[in-house]
């Protein structure tokens, strides 16, 4: 008898736990916070790549906003403000957005050859841009005619992509900026949203086509509709290929708060149905932070924060490809930002900028295949850490600009391009601590890593190595921290970040 009633409970609490486990997520605040914010994997992987391709890179001008700038006569600011006048010139005023799709071919892309490039690179998740602002989506869609299987190149960019990455056993993502596309095409009124603001592009005759077989793609549109069609849009990639993050821009609080929420559960029970453990960002206030990752554009905390954020920076000098602007982010600058960032709790993207036919430019392919090369030598450091006592220190200031309102949480910009070799970053996994001192110091150079003789003055140290070199290192502990010496011979790659293996007892 007694064996059976314990038999009874055992099943009854492995009923209710089965119960509890399977409970569907519902499109509200409180059941929506129940989800797991940061799964390990995001918070090991450190490093993550998707682009920014579409329409606006047939004109290659400026910059992605180029559908809205090309119907802004009056724009002043420096940003896009050439734009409207380069349009008039090359191309006339009879001229639309619609009619660069057409000539968008994507003849020489390879979604294989990306995902080469991008896996090489060090990236643990991989992913594409789902749709811009500009209302046109890059996977098969029945909710959006302007898709890039319908129209244009003819390909679905999300599922080539998506099939690459998921063969190798990475992680996919997908990126949404389209909480912005009521907003992104100049309008006769935008009613019923936030107060006006230097987004809005208000105007008595806009130039912008008013046909209505075009309403999905400039978003002439009713607000309800709008709603309908940014959820829509997320259920059909939830639906398909349910990624791993779903990565979301600015202005998603654009979008009516019950459909926000409606999202959120659609995309949790999905992954809760396939037993994903899966990410997304918040790029302002539109998700709570108990629900979604931190995003801060292009910049940094000012210390170590308790929970995971994410950044992103660009590997072009834009976003979108700039064929008069041909730059790329310096590989050694790249590696320091993202020890900066890493040491403080955080996660990097990187976005490519590919050409209209589907190539990456040979400046951004060689800025890859830098990182690339340190990290292959010396991602230890970076992939599966934790912050250490200290994030680090350094000479080198972090300023945030006060008249910055595009990122909260006290995030900081200024400076990140000046880090260099007086500058030391930290890590740590188990019982070994790294020490990345961003740049080569020079032969035989003492620095004191001053944290050693603060919060961490109580750890006792086994041995001292730096990784990628044979030679034995010279370390004392001593009353203002842990002095050490760097290697006579320049490590590989040594330019970008040499780092001291501490291993604890």
């Amino acid at each position: 008898m007694k064996n059976r009633v314990i038999t009874l409970i055992v099943a009854i609490i492995a009923t209710v736990t089965l119960t509890n486990a399977q409970e569907k997520f519902k499109p509200e605040w409180e059941s929506l916070k129940k989800h797991k914010v940061t799964p390990e994997w995001f918070a090991d992987a450190k490093l993550g790549v998707y682009f920014h391709w579409g329409v606006y890179n047939v004109p290659a001008n400026g910059n992605e906003w180029y559908g809205r700038f090309m119907y802004e006569k009056d724009r002043r600011k420096t940003w896009g403000k050439d734009i409207y006048d380069y349009h008039t010139k090359t191309y006339g005023r009879d001229v639309h957005y619609h009619d660069f799709i057409p000539q968008w071919k994507a003849e020489k892309f390879s979604a294989k050859r990306w995902v080469d490039m991008f896996e090489n690179m060090g990236a643990k998740f991989i992913g594409t841009i789902a749709e811009h602002h500009d209302g046109f989506s890059l996977w098969e869609s029945k909710v959006n005619p302007w898709n890039s299987k319908d129209k244009g190149p003819k390909i679905d960019v999300v599922k080539q992509i998506a099939k690459e990455v998921k063969s190798r056993d990475l992680k996919f993502m997908t990126t949404f900026h389209h909480g912005f596309h009521m907003m992104f095409f100049p309008k006769k009124e935008n009613s019923a949203l936030r107060p006006l603001s230097e987004h809005n592009a208000v105007y008595k005759n806009p130039e912008v086509p008013q046909d209505p077989k075009y309403r999905a793609l400039y978003g002439t549109m009713s607000y309800k509709e709008e709603c309908d069609i940014w959820l829509g849009k997320l259920d059909e990639v939830i639906e398909e290929y349910c990624p791993d993050y779903i990565w979301m821009d600015f202005a998603q609080g654009y979008v009516q708060e019950n459909y926000r929420q409606q999202f959120l559960a659609n995309y949790f029970n999905k992954a809760q149905e396939l037993n994903k453990e899966v990410v997304v960002n918040t790029k302002g206030d539109f998700f709570p932070t108990d629900v979604a990752v931190v995003n801060v554009e292009r910049a940094t905390m000012v210390d170590i924060t308790p929970f995971v954020w994410v950044t992103d920076f660009q590997l072009g000098s834009s976003w979108g490809y700039n064929k008069d602007k041909r730059t790329a982010l310096d590989p050694k600058k790249a590696i320091r930002i993202l020890a900066e960032v890493v040491s403080k709790n955080g996660v990097m993207i990187l976005a490519a900028a590919p050409m209209a036919e589907g190539v990456i430019p040979i400046e951004q392919a060689q800025a890859m295949e830098g990182i690339g090369a340190w990290l292959n030598l010396y991602g230890e450091s970076i992939y599966n850490t934790r912050p250490f006592v200290e994030f680090g220190q350094g000479p080198t200031e972090l300023k945030r600009n006060p008249n910055d309102n595009w990122n909260a949480y006290g995030s900081i910009k200024a400076g990140l391009n000046s880090l260099n070799s007086q500058d030391v970053r930290y890590t740590k996994n188990g019982k070994n601590v790294y020490a990345i001192q961003l740049g080569w110091p020079g032969s035989k150079k003492e620095i004191t890593l001053k944290t050693f003789a603060g919060k961490a003055k109580d750890l006792k140290i086994r041995s001292i190595s730096v990784l990628g070199s044979k030679e034995r290192i010279k370390w004392k502990k001593t009353s203002k921290g842990l002095v050490v010496t760097s290697p006579k011979n320049k490590p590989a790659e040594g330019d970008a970040a040499i780092v001291y293996k501490i291993k604890l007892k």
